[in-house]
């Protein structure tokens, strides 16, 4: 593993806030910016002085709270509210310029991996979970990582540490030496590959993506732990104000921030973490309409003739007996023809014409 270029550490005066930064160092050249952080619930102001090559840089957090206001997009200097992670305030910061002069993983090859540890391009990694973006978080979140050798814990790492993981190749920056570098026009080609896409709209955001921000010199790079949230996003990752790791005069552990997205310069979504189009409701069933019900007509008031009808048959139909005779006569009187011949009653028929007193497809009626 190449040798690491270390400065000699200057020494930090007190500065803690609440369990969340503590020690907090970041690397960047020659920048002030202000920001605001929580404190027990309170809004603080406080000053991110970016040092140089070799100066630490260091978050001064000032005197007095002030008032809680609304969270939203603003310029570097903004108030605004911070967000919990964990149950934990985080503080939102406007920007991050983190990755002083890392070099090109792509150009370094170990000669030896470490017991236990598998070599990628540049570096030794250690193996962590990348099966959702909460087990990366909770298994990296205050750690420290070095993939390339060089300049301590810088953003870039971070980054090179999920891919190495997730798709088994390094975060490559393509000669720029920076994180902004890996978001550029022929870059980010290159880092998505197979197994991430691109997004180019920070309203898109969400937990699992690696969130680019191409200000300053050397721009930033994190893992979102949360969706877009009115211009802003959680962040994890190193170099942005977490605590100094062991050993380290520049680079600074894994912690999580709130951090505005005026700055995106792009993210690459792991393919598993695409979460599926919802599946749309299906639709409620058209109800069937109930039939209207066919009119029960009585064959004994109403009746349609069919070829073969006979009176004496419809007689005993309708009143359980044949009777001959004047009987019959009688009955045939009441049966009249509402189609063929209008008004015409079977007895009719009989004693008329051509002696037919029902014919097939009238309608006869029992009057």
């Amino acid at each position: 593993m190449p040798t690491k270029k270390k400065k000699p550490a200057k020494r930090l005066g007190k500065k803690t806030l609440a369990g969340i930064i503590a020690g907090a160092v970041v690397v960047i050249a020659g920048i002030i910016a202000t920001v605001v952080l929580v404190n027990n619930g309170h809004k603080i102001n406080a000053v991110i002085n970016y040092g140089d090559e070799n100066q630490k840089a260091t978050i001064t957090i000032g005197e007095q709270p002030i008032e809680k206001i609304e969270s939203g997009q603003g310029a570097v200097g903004d108030e605004v509210e911070a967000y919990k992670f964990d149950g934990q305030d985080i503080p939102t910061v406007e920007s991050v310029d983190s990755d002083g002069q890392q070099v090109n993983p792509e150009d370094e090859t170990p000669t030896e991996c470490p017991e236990g540890e598998e070599c990628g391009r540049g570096a030794s990694f250690p193996h962590v979970d990348t099966s959702t973006p909460s087990a990366f978080v909770n298994a990296t979140l205050g750690g420290c990582y070095n993939i390339d050798g060089y300049y301590d814990e810088q953003c870039w790492d971070y980054a090179a540490l999920f891919f190495l993981n997730y798709a088994g190749r390094t975060f490559y920056t393509c000669g720029t030496g920076a994180a902004k570098g890996a978001f550029a026009d022929g870059c980010w080609q290159k880092n998505a590959g197979n197994e991430f896409v691109f997004i180019t709209d920070p309203a898109a955001v969400q937990a699992g993506d690696i969130v680019g921000f191409n200000n300053g010199t050397f721009g930033h790079v994190g893992f979102a732990t949360g969706s877009y949230n009115n211009g802003y996003v959680t962040l994890a990752g190193q170099n942005q104000g977490g605590g100094l790791c062991p050993g380290s005069t520049m680079g600074a552990r894994v912690n999580i921030i709130n951090i505005s997205l005026k700055y995106f310069a792009g993210a690459f979504r792991p393919k598993s973490y695409i979460k599926p189009e919802p599946t749309p409701p299906a639709p409620e069933p058209t109800p069937t309409p109930e039939p209207t019900p066919t009119p029960v007509v009585d064959q004994c008031k109403v009746r349609s003739v069919k070829k073969g009808d006979t009176l004496g048959a419809i007689m005993k139909a309708c009143l359980g007996k044949i009777e001959w005779g004047e009987a019959m006569n009688e009955y045939a009187r009441h049966w009249v023809s509402t189609k063929l011949v209008p008004g015409q009653t079977v007895f009719y028929g009989w004693t008329h014409g051509t002696g037919y007193g029902l014919y097939a497809g009238d309608v006869i009626e029992y009057k």
